[in-house]
Protein backbone atom coordinates (compact mmCIF):
# COMPACT_ATOMS: atom_id res chain seq x y z
CA UNK A 1 0.00 0.00 0.00
CA UNK A 2 1.41 3.41 -0.97
CA UNK A 3 1.56 5.94 1.88
CA UNK A 4 0.20 9.42 1.22
CA UNK A 5 2.78 12.10 2.03
CA UNK A 6 2.09 15.29 3.95
CA UNK A 7 2.54 17.37 0.79
CA UNK A 8 0.07 15.13 -1.12
CA UNK A 9 -2.45 15.42 1.71
CA UNK A 10 -2.13 19.22 1.70
CA UNK A 11 -2.56 19.31 -2.09
CA UNK A 12 -5.70 17.15 -1.81
CA UNK A 13 -7.12 19.49 0.85
CA UNK A 14 -6.30 22.55 -1.30
CA UNK A 15 -8.02 21.01 -4.31
CA UNK A 16 -11.10 20.25 -2.21
CA UNK A 17 -11.29 23.88 -1.07
CA UNK A 18 -10.89 25.13 -4.64
CA UNK A 19 -13.69 22.83 -5.83
CA UNK A 20 -15.79 24.35 -3.05
CA UNK A 21 -15.18 27.81 -4.57
CA UNK A 22 -16.18 26.45 -7.99
CA UNK A 23 -19.36 24.92 -6.52
CA UNK A 24 -20.31 28.11 -4.68
CA UNK A 25 -19.78 30.23 -7.80
CA UNK A 26 -21.91 27.85 -9.88
CA UNK A 27 -24.65 27.76 -7.23
CA UNK A 28 -24.68 31.55 -7.16
CA UNK A 29 -24.95 31.72 -10.95
CA UNK A 30 -27.81 29.22 -10.91
CA UNK A 31 -29.70 31.28 -8.32
CA UNK A 32 -29.09 34.50 -10.29
CA UNK A 33 -30.43 32.79 -13.42
CA UNK A 34 -33.48 31.54 -11.52
CA UNK A 35 -34.24 35.02 -10.18
CA UNK A 36 -33.85 36.50 -13.65
CA UNK A 37 -36.20 33.87 -15.12
CA UNK A 38 -38.77 34.49 -12.35
CA UNK A 39 -38.58 38.24 -12.92
CA UNK A 40 -39.03 37.83 -16.67
CA UNK A 41 -42.09 35.61 -16.19
CA UNK A 42 -43.61 38.07 -13.72
CA UNK A 43 -43.16 41.05 -16.04
CA UNK A 44 -43.84 39.18 -19.27
CA UNK A 45 -40.53 40.44 -20.63
CA UNK A 46 -38.90 38.64 -23.54
CA UNK A 47 -35.96 40.98 -23.94
CA UNK A 48 -32.48 40.10 -22.78
CA UNK A 49 -31.99 41.08 -19.15
CA UNK A 50 -28.38 41.43 -17.94
CA UNK A 51 -27.17 40.03 -14.65
CA UNK A 52 -27.93 42.42 -11.83
CA UNK A 53 -25.24 43.22 -9.24
CA UNK A 54 -27.72 43.21 -6.35
CA UNK A 55 -29.23 41.42 -4.52
CA UNK A 56 -26.68 38.61 -4.75
CA UNK A 57 -27.16 35.03 -3.49
CA UNK A 58 -25.35 33.95 -0.32
CA UNK A 59 -23.41 31.29 -2.28
CA UNK A 60 -22.07 33.98 -4.62
CA UNK A 61 -21.02 36.22 -1.72
CA UNK A 62 -19.22 33.37 0.05
CA UNK A 63 -17.47 32.36 -3.18
CA UNK A 64 -16.36 35.97 -3.72
CA UNK A 65 -14.90 36.14 -0.20
CA UNK A 66 -13.07 32.82 -0.55
CA UNK A 67 -11.77 33.82 -3.98
CA UNK A 68 -10.43 37.10 -2.56
CA UNK A 69 -8.29 35.15 -0.09
CA UNK A 70 -7.28 32.71 -2.84
CA UNK A 71 -5.93 35.60 -4.94
CA UNK A 72 -4.38 37.34 -1.91
CA UNK A 73 -2.44 34.21 -0.88
CA UNK A 74 -1.19 33.83 -4.47
CA UNK A 75 0.01 37.45 -4.49
CA UNK A 76 -2.43 38.40 -7.27
CA UNK A 77 -5.02 41.14 -7.60
CA UNK A 78 -8.56 39.73 -7.08
CA UNK A 79 -11.59 40.77 -9.18
CA UNK A 80 -12.49 44.36 -8.28
CA UNK A 81 -16.26 43.82 -8.17
CA UNK A 82 -19.05 41.41 -9.11
CA UNK A 83 -18.98 42.51 -12.74
CA UNK A 84 -15.33 41.52 -13.04
CA UNK A 85 -16.09 38.23 -11.27
CA UNK A 86 -18.85 37.52 -13.78
CA UNK A 87 -16.41 38.15 -16.62
CA UNK A 88 -13.95 35.81 -14.91
CA UNK A 89 -16.66 33.12 -14.94
CA UNK A 90 -16.65 33.36 -18.74
CA UNK A 91 -12.91 32.58 -18.79
CA UNK A 92 -11.35 29.11 -18.60
CA UNK A 93 -9.87 28.46 -15.15
CA UNK A 94 -6.35 27.93 -16.50
CA UNK A 95 -6.43 31.55 -17.82
CA UNK A 96 -7.13 33.07 -14.40
CA UNK A 97 -4.31 35.06 -12.78
CA UNK A 98 -4.61 32.70 -9.80
CA UNK A 99 -6.08 29.45 -11.25
CA UNK A 100 -8.02 27.15 -8.95
CA UNK A 101 -6.39 23.80 -8.18
CA UNK A 102 -8.66 21.62 -10.35
CA UNK A 103 -8.09 18.56 -12.49
CA UNK A 104 -6.38 19.26 -15.87
CA UNK A 105 -9.63 18.67 -17.80
CA UNK A 106 -11.71 20.88 -15.51
CA UNK A 107 -9.12 23.69 -15.67
CA UNK A 108 -9.83 24.05 -19.39
CA UNK A 109 -13.52 24.78 -18.71
CA UNK A 110 -15.35 27.92 -17.68
CA UNK A 111 -18.59 28.47 -15.74
CA UNK A 112 -20.33 30.63 -18.34
CA UNK A 113 -20.55 30.47 -22.11
CA UNK A 114 -21.86 33.94 -22.82
CA UNK A 115 -24.79 34.17 -20.39
CA UNK A 116 -25.50 30.41 -20.38
CA UNK A 117 -24.14 28.10 -17.71
CA UNK A 118 -21.76 25.42 -19.01
CA UNK A 119 -22.21 21.71 -18.28
CA UNK A 120 -19.53 21.94 -15.60
CA UNK A 121 -21.35 24.84 -13.94
CA UNK A 122 -24.69 23.02 -14.06
CA UNK A 123 -23.18 19.91 -12.47
CA UNK A 124 -21.37 21.97 -9.84
CA UNK A 125 -24.57 23.85 -8.94
CA UNK A 126 -26.42 20.57 -8.56
CA UNK A 127 -23.65 19.15 -6.37
CA UNK A 128 -23.68 22.28 -4.22
CA UNK A 129 -26.66 24.14 -2.90
CA UNK A 130 -28.69 23.11 -5.94
CA UNK A 131 -29.61 23.97 -9.48
CA UNK A 132 -32.82 25.86 -8.71
CA UNK A 133 -35.76 24.87 -10.84
CA UNK A 134 -34.19 21.85 -12.51
CA UNK A 135 -33.30 20.14 -9.23
CA UNK A 136 -36.72 20.97 -7.79
CA UNK A 137 -38.45 19.48 -10.84
CA UNK A 138 -36.34 16.33 -10.57
CA UNK A 139 -37.16 15.92 -6.87
CA UNK A 140 -40.87 16.47 -7.45
CA UNK A 141 -40.91 13.86 -10.22
CA UNK A 142 -38.89 11.38 -8.16
CA UNK A 143 -41.28 11.71 -5.19
CA UNK A 144 -44.27 11.16 -7.49
CA UNK A 145 -42.53 8.17 -9.09
CA UNK A 146 -41.94 6.49 -5.71
CA UNK A 147 -45.48 7.26 -4.53
CA UNK A 148 -46.99 5.79 -7.71
CA UNK A 149 -44.86 2.66 -7.39
CA UNK A 150 -45.81 2.17 -3.74
CA UNK A 151 -49.55 2.76 -4.08
CA UNK A 152 -49.78 0.33 -7.00
CA UNK A 153 -47.84 -2.49 -5.28
CA UNK A 154 -48.79 -5.00 -2.60
CA UNK A 155 -45.29 -6.28 -1.86
CA UNK A 156 -41.72 -4.99 -1.91
CA UNK A 157 -41.15 -6.94 -5.15
CA UNK A 158 -44.23 -5.29 -6.74
CA UNK A 159 -43.07 -1.84 -5.68
CA UNK A 160 -39.57 -2.36 -7.05
CA UNK A 161 -40.99 -3.68 -10.35
CA UNK A 162 -43.28 -0.65 -10.59
CA UNK A 163 -40.39 1.68 -9.81
CA UNK A 164 -38.24 0.22 -12.60
CA UNK A 165 -41.09 0.30 -15.11
CA UNK A 166 -41.99 3.91 -14.34
CA UNK A 167 -38.39 5.09 -14.36
CA UNK A 168 -37.77 3.35 -17.68
CA UNK A 169 -40.90 5.04 -19.00
CA UNK A 170 -39.37 8.46 -18.23
CA UNK A 171 -36.09 7.45 -19.89
CA UNK A 172 -37.69 5.94 -22.99
CA UNK A 173 -40.42 8.55 -23.50
CA UNK A 174 -39.27 12.18 -23.26
CA UNK A 175 -42.37 13.08 -25.31
CA UNK A 176 -45.78 11.43 -24.79
CA UNK A 177 -49.35 12.04 -25.95
CA UNK A 178 -52.49 12.04 -23.83
CA UNK A 179 -53.37 8.69 -25.44
CA UNK A 180 -50.24 7.16 -23.90
CA UNK A 181 -50.98 8.83 -20.57
CA UNK A 182 -54.42 7.18 -20.52
CA UNK A 183 -52.81 3.78 -21.09
CA UNK A 184 -50.43 4.44 -18.21
CA UNK A 185 -53.40 5.29 -15.96
CA UNK A 186 -54.88 1.85 -16.67
CA UNK A 187 -51.62 0.12 -15.72
CA UNK A 188 -51.21 2.22 -12.54
CA UNK A 189 -54.79 3.02 -11.43
CA UNK A 190 -54.25 3.59 -7.69
CA UNK A 191 -54.98 6.99 -6.18
CA UNK A 192 -54.04 8.52 -2.84
CA UNK A 193 -57.63 9.74 -2.37
CA UNK A 194 -60.78 9.25 -4.41
CA UNK A 195 -59.41 11.64 -7.03
CA UNK A 196 -57.50 10.79 -10.22
CA UNK A 197 -54.75 8.15 -10.29
CA UNK A 198 -51.55 9.31 -8.59
CA UNK A 199 -49.60 8.53 -11.77
CA UNK A 200 -51.00 11.81 -13.11
CA UNK A 201 -48.95 13.60 -10.46
CA UNK A 202 -45.87 12.01 -12.02
CA UNK A 203 -46.91 13.22 -15.47
CA UNK A 204 -47.64 16.74 -14.18
CA UNK A 205 -44.32 17.00 -12.34
CA UNK A 206 -42.19 15.47 -15.12
CA UNK A 207 -43.74 16.99 -18.26
CA UNK A 208 -45.00 20.27 -19.64
CA UNK A 209 -48.44 20.02 -21.25
CA UNK A 210 -49.08 21.41 -24.75
CA UNK A 211 -52.72 21.67 -25.86
CA UNK A 212 -53.44 20.91 -29.52
CA UNK A 213 -57.23 21.06 -29.61
CA UNK A 214 -57.34 17.63 -31.22
CA UNK A 215 -55.35 18.61 -34.30
CA UNK A 216 -52.24 16.60 -35.36
CA UNK A 217 -48.96 18.29 -34.51
CA UNK A 218 -45.53 17.82 -36.08
CA UNK A 219 -42.51 18.02 -33.82
CA UNK A 220 -38.80 17.51 -34.38
CA UNK A 221 -37.18 14.85 -32.23
CA UNK A 222 -33.86 13.03 -32.01
CA UNK A 223 -33.82 9.58 -33.60
CA UNK A 224 -31.59 8.21 -30.82
CA UNK A 225 -32.46 9.69 -27.42
CA UNK A 226 -35.96 10.93 -28.36
CA UNK A 227 -35.46 14.44 -26.97
CA UNK A 228 -37.24 17.35 -28.61
CA UNK A 229 -34.90 19.24 -30.98
CA UNK A 230 -35.26 22.86 -31.97
CA UNK A 231 -35.93 23.60 -35.65
CA UNK A 232 -32.97 25.99 -35.51
CA UNK A 233 -30.58 23.15 -34.62
CA UNK A 234 -29.17 20.54 -36.99
CA UNK A 235 -28.21 18.09 -34.24
CA UNK A 236 -29.23 16.83 -30.83
CA UNK A 237 -27.47 18.55 -27.95
CA UNK A 238 -27.74 15.65 -25.49
CA UNK A 239 -24.21 14.67 -24.28
CA UNK A 240 -22.93 11.62 -26.16
CA UNK A 241 -25.94 11.41 -28.46
CA UNK A 242 -25.25 11.01 -32.18
CA UNK A 243 -28.86 10.72 -33.32
CA UNK A 244 -30.20 12.77 -36.23
CA UNK A 245 -33.32 14.95 -35.80
CA UNK A 246 -36.41 14.01 -37.79
CA UNK A 247 -40.00 15.24 -38.04
CA UNK A 248 -42.64 13.18 -36.27
CA UNK A 249 -46.39 13.75 -36.41
CA UNK A 250 -48.32 13.21 -33.17
CA UNK A 251 -52.07 12.61 -33.11
CA UNK A 252 -53.17 13.28 -29.53
CA UNK A 253 -56.76 13.60 -28.44
CA UNK A 254 -56.18 17.05 -27.01
CA UNK A 255 -52.57 17.46 -25.78
CA UNK A 256 -49.04 16.12 -25.75
CA UNK A 257 -46.38 16.32 -23.04
CA UNK A 258 -42.67 17.24 -23.21
CA UNK A 259 -40.30 16.53 -20.33
CA UNK A 260 -39.21 19.56 -18.34
CA UNK A 261 -35.54 20.49 -18.16
CA UNK A 262 -34.83 18.96 -14.76
CA UNK A 263 -36.33 15.54 -15.53
CA UNK A 264 -34.82 15.47 -19.02
CA UNK A 265 -31.32 16.23 -17.76
CA UNK A 266 -31.18 14.34 -14.48
CA UNK A 267 -33.49 11.36 -15.07
CA UNK A 268 -33.83 10.85 -18.83
CA UNK A 269 -30.35 11.80 -20.08
CA UNK A 270 -28.51 10.36 -17.06
CA UNK A 271 -30.55 7.14 -17.09
CA UNK A 272 -29.82 6.21 -20.70
CA UNK A 273 -26.46 4.75 -19.63
CA UNK A 274 -28.14 2.54 -17.00
CA UNK A 275 -30.67 1.18 -19.49
CA UNK A 276 -27.99 0.55 -22.13
CA UNK A 277 -25.88 -1.41 -19.65
CA UNK A 278 -28.81 -3.54 -18.53
CA UNK A 279 -30.20 -4.22 -21.99
CA UNK A 280 -26.86 -5.04 -23.61
CA UNK A 281 -26.01 -7.52 -20.85
CA UNK A 282 -29.48 -9.01 -21.06
CA UNK A 283 -28.92 -9.71 -24.76
CA UNK A 284 -25.42 -11.12 -24.18
CA UNK A 285 -26.54 -13.34 -21.29
CA UNK A 286 -29.86 -14.48 -22.71
CA UNK A 287 -31.23 -17.47 -20.73
CA UNK A 288 -28.08 -17.62 -18.57
CA UNK A 289 -28.53 -17.72 -14.75
CA UNK A 290 -27.21 -14.20 -14.20
CA UNK A 291 -29.66 -11.88 -12.45
CA UNK A 292 -29.65 -8.26 -13.65
CA UNK A 293 -31.43 -5.68 -11.49
CA UNK A 294 -31.88 -2.05 -12.52
CA UNK A 295 -31.87 0.51 -9.67
CA UNK A 296 -32.08 -2.07 -6.85
CA UNK A 297 -33.46 -0.82 -3.56
CA UNK A 298 -35.12 2.00 -5.49
CA UNK A 299 -31.86 3.46 -6.80
CA UNK A 300 -29.31 2.41 -4.19
CA UNK A 301 -27.16 1.46 -7.20
CA UNK A 302 -27.76 1.69 -10.93
CA UNK A 303 -27.21 -1.98 -11.74
CA UNK A 304 -26.74 -5.12 -9.64
CA UNK A 305 -25.31 -8.23 -11.33
CA UNK A 306 -25.79 -11.50 -9.42
CA UNK A 307 -23.93 -14.53 -10.79
CA UNK A 308 -25.92 -17.61 -9.81
CA UNK A 309 -24.69 -21.15 -9.33
CA UNK A 310 -25.04 -22.94 -12.72
CA UNK A 311 -26.02 -26.17 -10.91
CA UNK A 312 -28.33 -24.50 -8.39
CA UNK A 313 -29.45 -21.07 -9.67
CA UNK A 314 -31.00 -19.83 -6.44
CA UNK A 315 -31.28 -16.00 -6.46
CA UNK A 316 -31.08 -16.03 -2.65
CA UNK A 317 -27.59 -17.58 -2.77
CA UNK A 318 -25.58 -16.07 -5.65
CA UNK A 319 -21.99 -17.13 -6.27
CA UNK A 320 -20.90 -13.51 -6.58
CA UNK A 321 -22.49 -10.04 -6.74
CA UNK A 322 -21.21 -7.02 -8.65
CA UNK A 323 -22.52 -3.48 -8.28
CA UNK A 324 -22.31 -0.75 -10.91
CA UNK A 325 -22.93 2.97 -10.57
CA UNK A 326 -23.15 4.72 -13.95
CA UNK A 327 -22.10 8.38 -14.19
CA UNK A 328 -22.17 10.75 -17.16
CA UNK A 329 -20.54 13.99 -15.99
CA UNK A 330 -18.77 16.67 -17.99
CA UNK A 331 -16.22 17.41 -15.24
CA UNK A 332 -14.07 14.44 -14.11
CA UNK A 333 -12.46 16.30 -11.23
CA UNK A 334 -15.81 17.42 -9.88
CA UNK A 335 -17.22 13.90 -10.24
CA UNK A 336 -14.22 12.42 -8.43
CA UNK A 337 -14.42 14.98 -5.62
CA UNK A 338 -18.14 14.32 -5.04
CA UNK A 339 -18.46 10.59 -5.75
CA UNK A 340 -19.49 8.27 -2.92
CA UNK A 341 -20.50 4.61 -2.89
CA UNK A 342 -23.77 3.56 -1.25
CA UNK A 343 -22.92 0.38 0.69
CA UNK A 344 -26.50 -0.49 1.66
CA UNK A 345 -26.41 -3.43 -0.78
CA UNK A 346 -23.34 -5.67 -0.23
CA UNK A 347 -21.24 -6.23 -3.38
CA UNK A 348 -18.19 -8.40 -3.98
CA UNK A 349 -16.95 -5.96 -6.60
CA UNK A 350 -17.78 -2.30 -7.17
CA UNK A 351 -17.61 -0.42 -10.47
CA UNK A 352 -17.97 3.20 -11.50
CA UNK A 353 -19.07 2.93 -15.14
CA UNK A 354 -18.67 5.72 -17.69
CA UNK A 355 -20.30 6.19 -21.11
CA UNK A 356 -17.94 5.77 -24.05
CA UNK A 357 -18.12 9.41 -25.11
CA UNK A 358 -16.51 10.47 -21.82
CA UNK A 359 -13.60 8.08 -22.41
CA UNK A 360 -13.07 9.82 -25.76
CA UNK A 361 -12.26 13.07 -23.92
CA UNK A 362 -8.45 13.43 -23.55
CA UNK A 363 -7.26 12.74 -19.97
CA UNK A 364 -10.82 12.32 -18.64
CA UNK A 365 -10.21 8.85 -17.18
CA UNK A 366 -6.79 9.81 -15.75
CA UNK A 367 -8.23 12.90 -14.04
CA UNK A 368 -11.12 10.95 -12.56
CA UNK A 369 -9.00 8.08 -11.22
CA UNK A 370 -6.45 10.52 -9.78
CA UNK A 371 -9.15 12.49 -7.96
CA UNK A 372 -10.79 9.31 -6.63
CA UNK A 373 -7.53 7.84 -5.31
CA UNK A 374 -7.66 7.41 -1.55
CA UNK A 375 -11.25 8.70 -1.33
CA UNK A 376 -13.40 5.75 -2.43
CA UNK A 377 -11.55 2.44 -1.94
CA UNK A 378 -12.16 -0.74 -3.96
CA UNK A 379 -14.11 0.96 -6.76
CA UNK A 380 -12.87 0.26 -10.29
CA UNK A 381 -13.49 2.81 -13.05
CA UNK A 382 -14.16 1.69 -16.63
CA UNK A 383 -16.24 2.34 -19.72
CA UNK A 384 -19.57 0.70 -20.38
CA UNK A 385 -18.26 -1.59 -23.13
CA UNK A 386 -15.37 -2.87 -21.00
CA UNK A 387 -17.72 -3.44 -18.08
CA UNK A 388 -20.14 -5.49 -20.22
CA UNK A 389 -17.27 -7.59 -21.59
CA UNK A 390 -15.91 -8.17 -18.10
CA UNK A 391 -19.30 -9.38 -16.83
CA UNK A 392 -19.72 -11.85 -19.71
CA UNK A 393 -16.14 -13.10 -19.37
CA UNK A 394 -16.52 -13.59 -15.62
CA UNK A 395 -19.73 -15.57 -16.08
CA UNK A 396 -18.00 -17.88 -18.53
CA UNK A 397 -15.25 -18.45 -15.98
CA UNK A 398 -17.81 -19.34 -13.32
CA UNK A 399 -19.65 -21.69 -15.68
CA UNK A 400 -16.45 -23.52 -16.66
CA UNK A 401 -15.34 -24.24 -13.08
Amino acid sequence: MRLITTSESAATTKRGLDYLILTLLASGLAEIARRRHTSDRATGSRRHVPYRPLPLPDAWREASARLWWHYHEAGKVPPADDFELLELCRTAFDKWDAPLELSPVDRQSSLLDGDEMTDLATEAARAGTRDPGARFAEEQAYDALVTTAELNGTSEEDIQRNYVRLRRCLIEHPVVTDNEVRKLMKVFPASATQAQPVVLQLIDSAYERHVTGGAPVTIRICGDCGNLVSYSSDRCGTPGCVGQPYADTLRPLDAYYVQNRGVRKYIHDAGRLDVRLHDSLQRDLLDEPVLLELWPGRDTLDLLVSFLDPDNPDPAHPVEVWGADGKDHAAPGLLGARFTWNSRIPCDRKFLVLPEHRLDQPNYLVDLVTTLEGRVPDVRVMGEKDFAKRVVRHWREIRSR
